[in-house]
């Protein structure tokens, strides 16, 4: 849950009546109903826009009208008028709104377990309300008989999606999961041996110098498990940028007692961190495509950089079924800077990845099972719907469909 000041720097109304909506559209709005009505048809497409709702609205007819819109902005005129959870439960679980959620108005810490429960991403705490303070009542209470909105597969929010659920009911949810996706389709052990070889080949072929940068996505899972279970001379390193999600750290100690290893952490420059988030705050990469390269180059780029110092090959977890973008990965190429770059799971299916966590009993992270199937760093990163793109939930804020990084450059091949 993220925590908004009092005088937002980034979303700010217009000015009461229709004209302005109309005629004068501009980025970062925030729209009353009526005004949203009245521009909604002609709003320039990509242009991001934010509708406040009284408490009195009755949002369930407002599907059509919330496609467009990033954020909503429900009001609590008293903290003991609680209308707005309601509006909140019906956006998600019927209406079917997948944009941000922020609570507003008479907001006090003691409500943030019960708002974070009932979908709220973001927060507008009043004025003497403090941030430390409301950070810790987050966590007041460490579960609940009753689960929450029923809203992870598209949630804005993976801390939400993230959070502890009620104990059975998450035990028979991670069964269920793996048990879904893990099916052994023809070809999987030949995949499995092409894989391995084309390891040992690398491995040989870069003494000492070779190493997997693994996001510690299930793919990269299945990866070091390859690694350490033949014991391959390869090197395991992931990048820390500062903003992952705690499932996704705790995986690191986990494979270190799990396979006897050590996994290297590159993390940004700290300095360099601190001077962007003074100039253009936490979620400035939300404003702008530049913002957010400019995020991912100090938070992953310059540490890429020091991981890949004095190697002259790595390893990573593309697949060629992940994406429009990724559909001509070969099982391995040169990158920008003329390093070698193997991509042993490029043919594997999501039913292969399962199948060999299921057979192996590979660690992953529990993100995966509620709705993540690619996971960045925390404010980067929702949970997608059924029938999504695999990367629908990266940076989906924005326009363009290829959504990358700038880790996995346009490279050239190698010749056969």
């Amino acid at each position: 849950m993220q925590f908004v000041p009092t005088e937002d720097p980034l979303w700010s109304p217009l000015p009461q009546g229709t004209d302005d909506a109309v005629s004068s559209p501009r980025a970062h709005a925030v729209l009353d109903l009526a005004q949203w009505r009245a521009a909604c048809a002609n709003w320039p497409p990509g242009l991001p826009v934010a509708l406040a709702l009284e408490n009195t609205v009755d949002v369930s007819g407002l599907g059509a009208l919330l496609e467009r819109v990033g954020l909503v902005v429900l009001q609590f005129p008293k903290w003991t008028d609680g209308r707005a959870y309601s509006q909140a439960r019906l956006l998600h679980s019927r209406v079917g709104y997948r944009g941000l959620l922020r609570a507003a108005g008479d907001v006090i810490v003691d409500m943030l377990p019960l708002l974070q429960r009932n979908g709220f991403d973001e927060v507008q705490l009043r004025a003497g309300q403090s941030e430390t303070e409301a950070r810790k009542a987050l966590h007041y209470f460490a579960g609940h008989y009753q689960d929450d909105v029923a809203r992870a597969p598209v949630s804005a929010d993976p801390e939400r999606a993230a959070r502890p659920r009620p104990a059975l009911a998450l035990a028979q949810r991670g069964r269920a999961s793996l048990a879904t996706r893990a099916h052994k389709t023809p070809g999987f052990e030949q995949r499995v041996a092409q894989a391995l070889l084309l390891l040992r080949q690398a491995a040989q072929a870069h003494p000492g110098r070779i190493v997997q940068a693994t996001s510690l996505g299930v793919e990269g899972m299945v990866i070091t498990d390859l690694i350490a279970r033949h014991g391959l001379p390869i090197d395991v390193a992931t990048l820390d940028t500062g903003a992952l999600h705690e499932k996704t750290l705790a995986l690191i100690p986990a494979l270190e007692q799990r396979y006897g290893i050590r996994v290297e952490r590159f993390a940004p420059r700290a300095q360099d961190v601190q001077r962007f988030v003074q100039q253009h705050g936490p979620l400035a990469m939300r404003r702008s495509v530049e913002l957010r390269h400019a995020c991912c180059a100090l938070r992953k780029l310059e540490p890429m950089q020091r991981l890949l110092q004095g190697r002259d090959a790595w390893i990573t977890g593309l697949r060629r079924e992940q994406s429009e973008h990724r559909a001509q990965v070969p099982l391995h190429e040169t990158d920008r800077d003329g390093r070698s770059k193997y991509y042993p799971l490029a043919p594997w299916s999501e039913d292969d990845v399962w199948h060999y966590v299921q057979l192996h009993d590979v660690p992953y992270n529990l993100l995966h099972d509620q709705g993540f199937p690619s996971i960045g760093c925390q404010p980067c990163t929702r949970a997608v719907a059924p029938g999504e793109d695999f990367r629908a939930g990266r940076w989906w804020w924005e326009q363009d469909g290829q959504r990358e990084c700038g880790l996995h450059g346009r490279p050239q091949p190698l010749a056969a």
